[in-house]
């Protein structure tokens, strides 16, 4: 064989490697901040297995968008796009030969600042008539949900938050600075903002319990803004920022919100992870907390009255949490009080459905204080018994219980 066969051979070798090699980018070490919107297949990127990584072969395309609020960033850039397509190269490089002078690591890939998510009010309806509200992100005209709220426009409230938990959102990115809530129109002339600061929450409780007020809202206690959907519900920074909106909050007590829901979502996304479940959650609110006023009756707690003086943007009595798989059919309804102020016995005189959670042993990778006040008072049962009381969730088939 001669010196240039040798080389030619050479040369298709490499060529052949070269298109062989995959790519395979991890949520926990290849997505830097602040993380451009980032569409695969016409779908949001989302991870390929359970431990968070994504693979991809030679060749695939990923689309990158900073539209709306700035460029997209990197050392090898030779101009700079607000939204532009790689290709996948091998390992973490990807390249674009006409916008990239050489191929490009990808963790490099950063916006001037962070995309901005939006709501979509879409034609659909949920529960009582209420419309679905979308949220996520506009890309070339195209809109990307995230989750949808079925959302009460009268009321101001958030009736539930609609999303999927798969085996990988235990893996989210990690090192997202928190960005501030959005109203994006939906509150109207309404300043939630204010209404949920120290001085708007303690002047709006004031005005329905009087000089009460310094029992209740404290240094330690006070409502906090409680997300339905979790930031860390979602396995990337665009996806976790996009929780940060108004219609997917409701005033939930700090104690609570720190306490057993933050237990309960922690433990849920692991053991999601640990048992390979890929589950639609309907994460909601119902009924009205209340507190005793200055002569100790009790008051329904709002926030705010509009303009025709009727109370809108309500401190719900329950978050709920209801957990479906659909592939066996199998569900669970997660609840917990959001009021600190009651004793133990009141709680449980509240509980409206059969408790699972406290005796049964097919739960012991929950690890909440479900008895503790400050904490938040929880209790579990089956979707069907969970549906005599809450009418909100659309019909679907629950053959079994999510253990």
């Amino acid at each position: 064989m001669s010196i240039i066969q040798r080389a030619f051979l050479l040369i298709l070798c490499a060529l052949n490697i070269q298109h062989g090699q995959k790519c395979r980018l991890n949520t926990r070490k290849h997505f830097g901040e602040p993380l451009p919107v980032i569409v695969r297949d016409n779908k949001l990127l989302e991870p390929t297995d359970k431990f968070g990584n994504i693979d991809m072969n030679y060749g695939d395309i990923l689309t990158l968008s900073c539209e709306g609020t700035g460029n997209i960033l990197h050392p090898n850039a030779k101009h700079e796009l607000p939204v532009a397509t790689i290709s996948c190269e091998g390992g973490a490089m990807f390249k674009n030969e006409v916008w990239l002078n050489s191929p490009a690591n990808f963790s490099l890939f950063k916006c001037n600042y962070p995309p901005r998510y939006v709501s979509k009010r879409t034609e659909r309806l949920c529960y009582d008539g209420y419309p679905i509200i979308e949220v996520g992100y506009t890309v070339r005209n195209d809109f990307y949900p995230l989750y949808e709220s079925c959302f009460n426009e009268a009321g101001y409230s958030a009736i539930y938050s609609k999303y999927t938990q798969k085996p990988y959102n235990a893996l989210y990115q990690t090192k997202i600075v928190r960005p501030f809530f959005i109203a994006d129109n939906n509150f109207g002339y309404i300043p939630v903002d204010f209404l949920f600061s120290p001085a708007g929450q303690k002047g709006a409780v004031a005005q329905l319990v009087g000089s009460a007020i310094d029992n209740y809202v404290t240094k330690t206690e006070f409502l906090s803004r409680g997300h339905l959907a979790a930031k860390t519900d979602f396995p990337l920074a665009f996806g976790e920022r996009a929780t940060f909106h108004y219609v997917n909050c409701a005033p939930q007590w700090v104690g609570f919100n720190g306490g057993n829901w933050n237990t309960l979502e922690v433990d849920l996304r692991n053991h999601i992870h640990i048992a390979g479940y890929n589950t639609i959650i309907y994460t909601g609110t119902f009924g009205l907390a209340q507190l005793n006023n200055e002569v100790g009756r009790r008051v329904d707690l709002y926030l705010y009255n509009d303009e025709n003086n009727n109370p809108v943007i309500p401190v719900p009595l329950f978050f709920y949490k209801v957990v479906y798989e659909p592939t066996r059919k199998c569900g669970i309804a997660f609840v917990g009080i959001n009021n600190p102020y009651y004793t133990i016995q009141e709680a449980r005189q509240m509980f409206f459905c059969k408790d699972l959670c406290r005796a049964d042993r097919a739960f012991p990778w929950l690890s909440w204080h479900p008895d503790n006040n400050n904490e938040g008072y929880t209790f579990c049962c089956t979707v069907s018994d969970f549906r005599k009381t809450v009418p909100h969730l659309p019909p679907f088939e629950v053959d079994c219980l999510l253990t």
